[in-house]
């Protein structure tokens, strides 16, 4: 399991160096790819393993990643320290921070039909106009909420579902008794 807290300390400081050096977008590829190598390659687990010497666990990460000299460091700290599992979450977390830095929102839209790609635009706008912010938006399809949508925009939640509606109408009408 990932420590979260650990993953956003090495991300705050990946960060601060790619914003200093106007390179965000460069080390946010980079950080996808140290994240695919140390935790979903087939090397993880040599990575993650201490009984390997640490010579060979960070010789083998200079072959495996092709990247950025200060990204490169960033990996073998990570292996180095034990944290080569943690590298996902470093990757989020740094996605996060540049997102913001960007202006960028990110949107949950759960229906209980697909939505086409016109729908999910037309939502992203709308959110966009009222957030003053850039909302990319996914669409997930949950056939339990009926009809309707359920927006979820990072800690708020506006449900607009059937089965919403359904429940207030149902303690609305168990009040009125």
């Amino acid at each position: 399991m990932a420590d979260i807290a650990a993953a956003k300390r090495y991300a705050q400081a990946a960060f601060g160096i790619a914003r200093d050096t106007n390179t965000i977008e460069a080390w946010r590829a980079d950080l996808a790819d140290i994240a695919a190598v140390l935790t979903e390659s087939s090397a993880a687990a040599v990575f993650a393993d201490g009984r390997i010497p640490l010579e060979r666990r960070l010789a083998l990460v200079e072959r495996a990643l092709d990247i950025g000299p200060q990204q490169l460091n960033l990996a073998r700290l990570l292996v180095s320290k034990g944290r080569a599992p943690d590298a996902g979450a470093v990757s989020q977390a740094f996605n996060t921070l540049a997102d913001e830095h960007a202006g960028i929102e990110h949107a949950t839209l759960t229906s209980a039909v697909p939505l086409t790609q016109d729908q999910v635009r037309a939502f992203e706008q709308r959110l966009s106009t009222s957030l003053g912010k850039h909302v990319q938006a996914t669409a997930i399809t949950n056939p339990a909420i009926l009809g309707g949508v359920v927006i979820r925009v990072g800690d708020h939640i506006v449900d607009g579902s059937i089965r919403t509606r359904l429940r207030q109408l149902r303690r609305q009408l168990e009040g009125a008794r």
